[in-house]
């Protein structure tokens, strides 16, 4: 990098004219020369210019050379002071170099090349100062960039490192709950399989079909438990893998229903769901809205008794769609409700047919909803039924006749 020329300043300070004059006349070659009859006129001149160097006369009328020297040593620190004396002057002058004010003294009548040496070695020197100040600044601007490089970077560490924490508390606290919930199904099925095993003719047909259905609900519902909390996981580290299309958001309600109507067939219920006058487009993940209203219609059959209705019901407003879900069924305690989508909850409501569960899909239903920038929400109260609705964002255009 080129360096900027700095322009030199000289004050030179002597109440005789043509001392001024001719010193003026020396140095104006090499410097830019500014000249004053007393200290008075030189202050103002130290105000008005950058002034490197002052040569100043010790004798002057209302202030001597070394009282100025005092006089702008805290505001010019940087300022080099030579100073031109007689010699019955040098013991007040030694005194003020001691002091650290003046870097060099010539006596009158002074020879011009010392002079001109002075001057020159006096500018090197306030040179040297002046960048050694810059590089000291610079050193400290570039150490107090790296401080807080370093204090970002930290932060950044110890939010990783929490979120680490959290991530293995969750962690724990997920394999705990699941491995809990596993041991008593697969213990139920592993014991009635070695009675199976170890004596199969002594237990009459009835009671060994009794035995595989006993195996295969609870093979299926940990199966259900490890998919859903595999779902979970997937959800909460971030690498939930999303597919957003264009669906006809009827198509994807009605596929639903008949994945569930044998369900609610069996129970005698009734899903009921009429069917919008306008096709309404949605972009979204179709696999996993589907997870959503089937959980939903899942609950809708689980807790509702035989010969209840259930109304799933699709609407929208501004550029939101809505979609809510009722039932006639047992409902929630409004106590229980603000905590019903967190995980592995589970509410005093029991299912009408002892079917089971996880305590996982409400939370992976909020996760998939919240995924699709939407939100849900649910309304129940016991012996009331209940009412869970959900939003997402309409694609533009939505509508069509």
């Amino acid at each position: 990098m080129k360096e900027e020329l700095v322009e030199k300043n000289l004050l030179i300070i002597d109440d005789e004219i043509d001392i001024t004059k001719s010193l003026f006349r020396q140095f104006r070659r090499k410097y830019k020369v500014h000249t004053a009859v007393n200290g008075k006129d030189a202050l103002e001149l130290m105000k008005q210019y950058p002034v490197q160097v002052v040569l100043s006369d010790q004798r002057m009328p209302g202030m001597t050379g070394v009282d100025f020297f005092y006089k702008i040593k805290n505001q010019y620190p940087d300022t080099l002071k030579l100073i031109l004396t007689g010699y019955s002057d040098i013991g007040a002058v030694v005194d003020a170099i001691n002091k650290g004010q003046v870097f060099r003294y010539l006596t009158k009548p002074w020879n011009p090349v010392e002079l001109e040496l002075a001057i020159k070695e006096a500018f090197e020197k306030q040179e040297l100062i002046s960048k050694n100040k810059s590089l000291l600044l610079r050193l400290q601007e570039a150490n107090n960039h790296l401080e807080a490089k370093v204090k970002e970077r930290t932060n950044e560490l110890e939010l990783a490192n929490e979120r680490l924490k959290h991530l293995n508390l969750e962690k724990n606290k997920y394999i705990g709950i699941v491995a809990h919930d596993l041991r008593t199904p697969i213990g139920n099925a592993f014991n009635f399989s070695d009675l199976l095993i170890e004596d199969y003719y002594a237990f009459p047909k009835e009671e060994q079909i009794e035995f595989l259905k006993i195996i295969n609900d609870r093979c299926s519902y940990s199966l259900k438990l490890i998919e859903e909390f595999l779902d979970v996981s997937k959800i909460e580290s971030g690498i939930l893998d999303l597919n957003f299309k264009s669906w006809d958001y009827n198509e994807i309600v009605v596929e639903c229903i008949k994945q569930n109507k044998l369900f609610a067939k069996k129970k005698s219920q009734q899903i009921i769901y009429e069917t919008p006058k306008e096709k309404i487009m949605v972009i979204c993940d179709k696999d996993k809205i589907e997870q959503v209203i089937n959980n939903l219609l899942s609950n809708a059959i689980k807790y509702s008794n035989k010969g209840k209705k259930i109304w799933i019901e699709v609407t929208t407003a501004g550029n939101r769609l809505n979609t809510a879900v009722k039932d006639q069924g047992e409902g929630i305690a409004k106590n229980e409700l603000p905590t019903i989508f967190t995980d592995y909850q589970t509410t005093s409501t029991h299912s009408t047919a002892g079917e089971k569960s996880t305590g996982l899909g409400l939370a992976i239903v909020k996760k998939i909803v919240k995924s699709h920038q939407g939100n849900i929400s649910a309304v129940s109260d016991v012996n009331s039924g209940s009412t869970f609705s959900f939003s997402i964002p309409l694609a533009n255009n939505t509508k069509e006749s």
